[in-house]
């Protein structure tokens, strides 16, 4: 609910001028009533609104109303981008020796666990943001 004051004070709800007037045209050079149906030569409703927007989203199809973030999944969430590509299909043979020759399968040393009390956002010389974990052991209470 959207409320304004005019000049000399008095409250003015827009949202409800636009519930009682939803036929009234609108102010101005689009050709619309309140509603937003737009209108022909005689004020009779050529295209409402809700139909406009579905053949604007049709015609454009990459203006989504999809929430995602710029920065992208955060470190400790896994990535939920899907692919059309279907898998390699592999021999026995060939799936055995990629295996063997994986680095997945080499050992690492096991780095001792630190607890992660967040993530902070660092830039690069290159003017990139990375989201680096901060540790709780991090924090000293020296000063």
């Amino acid at each position: 609910m959207v409320k304004r004051t005019s000049n000399k004070g008095k409250v003015i709800d827009m949202d409800s001028l636009i519930a009682q007037n939803p036929d009234v045209p609108a102010m101005g050079n689009m050709r619309v009533n309140a509603k937003g149906d737009q209108l022909g030569p005689n004020g009779e409703v050529i295209q409402n609104s809700e139909d406009r927007v579905r053949a604007y989203y049709q015609d454009n199809p990459k203006a989504s109303t999809a929430k995602s973030s710029l920065k992208g999944p955060m470190p400790d969430q896994p990535n939920t981008a899907q692919s059309d590509l279907a898998p390699d299909v592999k021999t026995a043979q060939a799936q055995q020796t990629e295996q063997d020759n994986s680095v997945m399968n080499a050992v690492e040393p096991v780095a001792e666990e630190r607890p992660i009390a967040g993530y902070k956002e660092v830039e690069d010389a290159e003017g990139n943001i990375e989201m680096v974990p901060v540790y709780e052991d991090d924090w000293t209470d020296e000063d």
